[in-house]
């Protein structure tokens, strides 16, 4: 086995050719250089630990020790994928430009992509996903409801162009997912396989044994009807979920709805800084957004008509930059939306306001257009308003569950409060419908066409997991000041034994031990062999291969030392936030104690 190591951390080939300590390179703190823009606790400590090494800013290579833990969690996730009758394949990564172009995503999600040609200067793209490929698939072979329900997943390498690769492994250009795809033949068996798949994720991460939230999301550009989002508790989170202890009730920031927990009042004058925003409509048209005092913009809810329109918020210099007011034009060219905190009036002392907010050259193109007649009521037709929900929910909102609807007349102190965590996602459902299969005719005859040569579309569910991202969380939420704090069922090696002396009754007890292990069950699933224990036999303090194993985070230390020679009993260290628990156990005790402990 080759590695690369640092002066400092030479490996020694042990003397026993039967089980050895892998390599294990590291670097030390202010060795460490990256060129990502921000540092996250799980980078800095899979870079000391020699899990990962930087290729390029985004792109790591992941090691030995990375690799075993990344190939234990995809054990657990394969096996409950087969469990709900999932099937396991591969696609590729260099996709054809085509399928992407009948969905509309190789525009929508340009900015993502990598593209690229080949020599015919046909396009192409590296996957950042599958959807359309793996609708193209089961469009050729799947012709009738016999061959239905189908559930077809892979474990795999995506790319994504991020703007601002981050935090190692949990925001990188290239990662590891599993993706999932169902295919039913109607929307009541789509949702009965989208509750199967939820059950087999609640039952993945439960082997995981971290807390974690599932919460209600936006489908963003993927699409569907339904969807969520599966997040690990961090405060190094770059998401915002809202939680409430009474009912239940969990979502994301993004689709969060909130009871407002006192009645607006309304403002005898307009704060503009606190109350006006701006932003570009998808046809370049000023959106101007009003919201109620301490409110912010949610994004996501800033759509009107069917939905598919939608605002990008940008700041005044920007949106002059962006806009375009074509005098000829019926439709509206400024939009207002007015967010049910906000409780002014939308008449002069509106306008009067946004005109001191933005600058004199977006002026120059809007004001023709804001022809106000009187009241807030009567506007030119250029000018069209949208009343609804446009702000983001915040901790100490009402819970809309608990309220059982949002414009309920129940006082709001009598609504639960939703709560505020910061957490980490990494798994995302997403109920499709048929926005697939629609435009890549992914079909079949059903049973009982209403029509002669009847063919429906297939209704599609996609469910995914971010394993690279899993292992930077993991490490990101369990972990403390001596090093990772690894879960035992993905722990690279679960056992390190240490001799602490080179005599020849510690080397013999050490080759014992490893033995005894090999014969070991646990309460999981899956079985601790010879290949899960490792033995770290190389030149050096005991200190410091002590200090090397709380970094690398076993779960067991089995130390062989003094104490071993002279009371026959091995000392036992179980890693845990904080430090490690010692207990001193008998060599023929060890399995019955490990198992029993675990």
């Amino acid at each position: 086995m080759f590695l690369p190591t640092t002066k400092d951390t030479a490996i020694v080939t042990p003397s026993s050719q039967q089980q050895h300590q892998p390599m294990t390179p590291k670097v030390s703190e202010d060795k460490k250089k990256s060129n990502d823009v921000a540092v996250s606790d799980s980078y800095r400590l899979m870079i000391r630990a020699g899990l990962i090494r930087q290729s390029s800013s985004g792109i790591y290579s992941l090691l030995p020790f990375a690799l075993r833990a990344l190939e234990k969690l995809e054990k657990i996730i394969e096996y409950e994928m087969v469990n709900i009758g999932a099937q396991k394949l591969s696609l590729p990564n260099l996709l054809s430009a085509e399928p992407w172009k009948q969905t509309g995503r190789w525009e929508t999600a340009a900015s993502e992509l990598f593209r690229l040609q080949d020599r015919k200067e046909s396009d192409f793209c590296l996957a950042p996903t599958h959807e359309e490929e793996i609708t193209r698939l089961v469009a050729h072979e799947v012709s009738s409801y016999r061959h239905l329900p189908l559930r077809l997943f892979q474990i795999g390498k995506k790319y994504r162009d991020e703007m601002r690769p981050r935090f190692g492994l949990l925001r990188g250009r290239e990662f590891i997912m599993k993706d999932l795809y169902t295919f039913d033949t109607s929307e009541e068996t789509a949702l009965q396989s989208y509750e199967q798949v939820l059950e087999a994720y609640k039952r993945i991460f439960g082997k995981i044994e971290l807390p974690f939230a599932i919460v209600e999301a936006d489908p963003g550009n993927i699409g569907g009807t339904r969807s969520h989002e599966f997040q690990f508790l961090s405060k190094a989170g770059e998401d915002t979920i809202l939680t409430c202890s009474k009912c239940g009730y969990s979502a994301n920031e993004e689709k969060a709805i909130g009871v407002l927990p006192h009645p607006p009042e309304a403002s005898s004058s307009l704060d503009k800084d606190s109350l006006i925003r701006f932003g570009i409509t998808e046809n370049k048209k000023l959106a101007i957004i009003l919201l109620g005092p301490g409110r912010e913009v949610n994004s996501v809810k800033l759509k009107w008509g069917s939905g598919d329109h939608t605002v990008r918020i940008v700041d005044p210099i920007r949106a002059y930059e962006l806009i375009t007011i074509d005098d000829s034009e019926q439709d509206p060219v400024i939009h207002i939306f007015k967010d049910h905190t906000f409780t002014g009036p939308i008449n002069d002392e509106l306008f009067t306001v946004s005109r001191d907010h933005i600058t004199s050259d977006i002026l120059k193109k809007i004001t023709p257009k804001l022809k106000i007649l009187g009241d807030h009521h009567h506007f030119h037709h250029n000018i069209s308003i949208h009343n609804g929900d446009f702000h983001n929910t915040k901790q100490g909102d009402g819970c809309p569950r608990c309220a059982l609807h949002f414009h309920s007349t129940a006082p709001a102190h009598n609504f639960e409060p939703l709560t505020s965590s910061r957490a980490i996602e990494v798994g995302h459902t997403f109920l499709l419908g048929t926005k697939y299969s629609q435009p890549l005719h992914a079909t079949f005859a059903p049973e009982n066409p209403t029509t002669p040569g009847e063919r429906r579309p297939i209704q599609m569910g996609c469910f995914g997991l971010g394993l690279t991202r899993m292992l930077a969380a993991i490490i990101e939420i369990s972990h403390d000041s001596l090093g990772i704090v690894w879960p035992k069922n993905i722990a690279p090696y679960r056992v390190c034994i240490i001799p602490g002396v080179r005599e020849e009754k510690v080397i013999e007890a050490v080759n014992r031990t490893f033995d005894l292990l090999n014969t070991l069950r646990t309460t999981t699933d899956f079985r601790i062999t010879g290949n899960d224990v490792v033995i770290d036999d190389r030149a050096g303090s005991l200190g410091y291969r002590m200090k090397d194993a709380e970094l690398i985070g076993y779960p067991w230390n089995i130390v062989l030392g003094k104490q071993f020679l002279e009371t026959g009993k091995m000392e036992i260290q179980k890693r845990k936030i904080g430090g490690v628990d010692k207990y001193f156990v008998e060599m023929e005790e060890i399995c019955n104690f490990i198992e029993e402990s675990s």
